[in-house]
C-alpha cells in the first residue's frame, strides 16, 4: 500500500488532490494511506516525530513559511526520505527551479485525474525504493 502526503496551504487545493486519488482508488480497487498537511513545517515535524516514510508527496510550492522547494531540499537530505517521489504542484512559471530536488513531476495547478492518475500508475509500476527521475509535464 502507498503511503502519500499531500502538502499545501490551501485546504480547497489539498481536498481536490485528496479527491482525485479517491477516484482512482474507486476506480481501480486499490488503498492509499493518504496524510495531508497545512505547511512545510508541519511535514517535516511528522516526518520526524512519527517517522513518516512517503512513496509520494504532492507539495505545493507558494507556501507561507518554508517553500515546497525548501521543503523538498529538507526531504532529499534525509536518509529516510531522500527517494520519495516528490511531485510539485504549483502555479509557477519557472519550473527550472526544482530540478535540483529531483522532482517525478511537476504539475500546474489546477491538476485533474488525467496527470493524478499517471503519476499513480506510475509510481506503481515502480518498484519501491524508487528513484524520482527529473520528468516534468505542464
Amino acid at each position: 500500500m502507498l503511503t502519500i502526503g499531500i502538502c499545501d496551504d490551501r485546504l480547497l487545493s489539498r481536498r481536490l488532490l485528496e479527491a482525485l486519488i479517491h477516484l482512482y482508488e474507486e476506480e481501480k480497487d486499490v488503498l492509499f494511506n493518504i496524510y495531508e498537511f497545512s505547511s512545510g513545517e508541519e511535514l517535516l515535524t511528522e516526518i520526524e516525530k512519527q517517522g513518516l516514510v512517503f512513496d509520494l508527496l504532492f507539495l505545493d510550492n507558494s507556501m507561507k513559511k518554508l517553500t515546497g522547494l525548501e521543503t523538498a531540499r529538507e526531504i532529499r537530505q534525509s536518509k529516510s526520505t531522500s527517494t520519495c517521489n516528490i511531485v510539485f504542484v504549483t502555479s509557477a512559471e519557472d519550473h527550472d527551479q526544482f530540478m535540483p530536488v529531483k522532482p517525478l513531476q511537476i504539475l500546474c495547478k489546477p491538476c485533474t485525474q488525467e496527470h493524478i492518475e499517471a503519476i499513480l500508475e506510475k509510481v506503481l509500476s515502480t518498484p519501491l525504493p524508487t528513484s524520482p527521475s527529473s520528468l516534468s509535464w505542464s
